[in-house]
């Protein structure tokens, strides 16, 4: 069996760059992948155009190493990479498979900005320094070796079908009795992220007026979860029953929110259903929702933040991020999985969940509430916090809710001057939402 080839587009930068890129392809060959490189492949004298072409074409992956500079380069096309970007995207509309050729591995930078327009929705593999890199490259060896991940269970034997020859005389199974209405599913929340973060980039891109104002410019929240254990096998019409009677109702604005006008009514795409609030643009950020849910057990939920929306910078000029508002929309989300659990399970789930604010950098922490004295000097001085949690029994949410809302929102607090607040400071502070005293049991 001849070893995969993979070539590698990249764009030049700074020295350090192109040394990555090339131990990240000595490091490929040491696995056994036939990785070809301009710093090793391409000499002078030879045709640079035909040589991109002949390696895009023969080669069974293409590694895309995403870059701010990268993506700039692609969606305004300039140089080699930009003459990649069209000989790619040719590919990818005439591919006739699901198999992916081309793989986005994030070097550096963001996802919304990192990655090159035409990628759409591609799910993109992280190799920036905060993540292991060891572990990135085991998961970019297992898409090259199609090798799934070793939590994934083997597959076992059909128990419908017996391993010896079945009597003549036994009866044969009804039709219904060999259909089963159950899925089983193990989420798994990075991944699931990563897609919906994608798609969320590509409708951000395509649909959104520029001149009439991007909602998300200056920021915004992505709550994601992914639900474990076994579920209904439904519809995309019945998950769409499951989304409606999942709604809290606390709120004025509710997570997973499914309106009912026309223009921004919920619509299925592929294997899920969408709600696209931000329209073409121009909308308050506090209200321009994207979310995205599909029928394994995952849900997203993309929106700006009330902060930036006019009316309130206006009244409340000190403050770019609300701890009250973040504290509420947090709690909201946990109730909301709750409800969406309850909906589809049909015994136990459990629930993994990551939650990613984005456009910090410079924001003043404080409450609306308490003008004087002001919070101090609470500034955030990193682009983006995540923050991430285990939920062993969705059916106990509202028990461990306070200290759950606590340590979802601790990472963030924290990034804003060693800012804190204690479970009983959530207790008060979300009382209005959730009376912890009354509805925790």
């Amino acid at each position: 069996m001849n070893p995969p080839k993979v070539f590698l587009s990249y764009s030049h930068e700074e020295q350090e760059h192109d040394s990555w890129v090339l131990d990240l392809a000595s490091s490929l060959r040491k696995n056994g992948v036939d990785a070809a490189l301009d710093q090793w492949d391409l000499h002078p004298g030879h045709d640079t155009t035909l040589f991109m072409e002949s390696q895009i074409r023969d080669s069974a992956f293409v590694i895309l190493v995403c870059t701010p500079t990268y993506a700039e380069k692609s969606n305004i096309p300039r140089g080699g990479v930009g003459y990649e970007k069209n000989i790619i995207s040719a590919e990818m509309l005439q591919a006739k498979d699901l198999k992916p050729k081309f793989i986005p591995v994030l070097r550096k930078g963001e996802f919304q900005t990192a990655l090159p327009i035409y990628l759409g929705s591609k799910y993109c593999i992280d190799f920036r320094v905060t993540r292991e890199q060891v572990e990135a490259l085991d998961e970019l060896l297992r898409a090259i070796y199609e090798a799934p991940p070793p939590s994934k269970p083997p597959l076992g034997s059909n128990p419908f079908v017996s391993p010896q020859p079945a009597p003549i005389s036994a009866p044969v199974p009804a039709p219904s009795a060999l259909i089963s209405d159950v899925i089983r599913v193990d989420g798994h929340v990075e991944s699931w992220e990563k897609r919906a973060l994608g798609r969320f980039e590509f409708l951000r891109e395509t649909r959104i007026d520029k001149a009439k104002g991007d909602p998300f410019d200056r920021g915004y929240w992505q709550a994601s979860f992914a639900l474990q254990g076994e579920f209904r096998d439904v519809t995309l019409k019945q998950l769409l029953e499951v989304l409606q009677k999942s709604e809290t109702g606390r709120t004025g604005w509710d997570i997973g929110w499914v309106p009912t006008l026309k223009e921004i009514a919920p619509y299925p795409f592929q294997d899920g259903i969408e709600v696209w609030l931000a329209e073409e643009g121009g909308i308050a950020a506090g209200h321009s929702d994207f979310w995205r849910a599909e029928r394994i057990g995952t849900f997203s939920l993309f929106r700006g933040y009330q902060e930036d929306d006019e009316e309130y910078s206006k009244q409340f000029q000190q403050i770019q991020l609300d701890y009250s508002l973040v504290l509420w929309r947090v709690a909201e989300f946990l109730l909301y999985l709750e409800n969406f659990a309850k909906n589809l399970a049909t015994g136990l789930a459990s629930a993994n969940l990551r939650i990613r604010w984005t456009g910090l950098e410079n924001r003043r922490l404080g409450y609306h509430k308490a003008f004087r004295p002001l919070l101090g000097d609470h500034v955030c001085r990193q682009l983006s916090v995540e923050a991430q949690l285990h939920l062993a029994d969705t059916t106990t949410i509202r028990k461990t809710l306070i200290r759950d809302v606590q340590r979802i929102t601790h990472p963030l607090f924290e990034a804003f001057g060693f800012f804190s607040v204690t479970e009983e400071q959530v207790k008060q502070l979300i009382k209005g939402l959730f009376d912890a005293d009354k509805e925790a049991g």
